[in-house]
């Protein structure tokens, strides 16, 4: 036992032996900090839509959303709710089932589905259901040709 303890402190002994001496602390030439670049503001005349989020249009005419984060003002493209239903209409499928449809759309957190009597749909879910019908007639008008 006392051979495999001075073998191992002989070990440690060496691998310290070949490792560099570092230098001082007070010997280390100090480098400049680099400034971090000046983050996002909200700008003076944006409006706020809701506590912590704005709406601001720039003189192109774009429209620019801010939000207030822990981290500093994050800021993207705002993009029409046309644009973004859109996406969902084409997204999701609608299935008939008596009278009511059953929904289905991907999710990164797997398939959302959700079934909605016809008399109670809301403007979404009237346009999704449109938008499959006019997919299985267009479909069945292209298998009788």
């Amino acid at each position: 036992m006392k051979l495999l303890t001075y073998l191992l402190m002989m070990c440690a002994g060496l691998a310290a032996a070949d490792q560099p001496a570092k230098p001082a602390p007070h010997a280390i030439a100090k480098q400049p900090v680099k400034k971090a670049p000046a983050g996002l503001k909200v700008p003076a005349d944006a409006t706020e839509v809701s506590p912590g989020l704005y709406h601001w249009t720039d003189g192109a005419g774009k429209g620019w959303m801010y939000r207030r984060t822990p981290f500093g003002v994050s800021r993207w493209a705002d993009d029409s709710e046309d644009t973004k239903q859109k996406a969902i209409v084409q997204q999701t499928t609608a299935v008939e089932q008596g009278d009511s449809i059953r929904f289905e759309r991907s999710s990164p957190f797997g398939k959302r589905t959700w079934v909605r009597k016809k008399s109670e749909l809301d403007e979404t879910e009237q346009k999704i259901w449109a938008h499959q019908q006019e997919k299985t007639s267009a479909s069945g008008r292209a298998e009788k040709e």
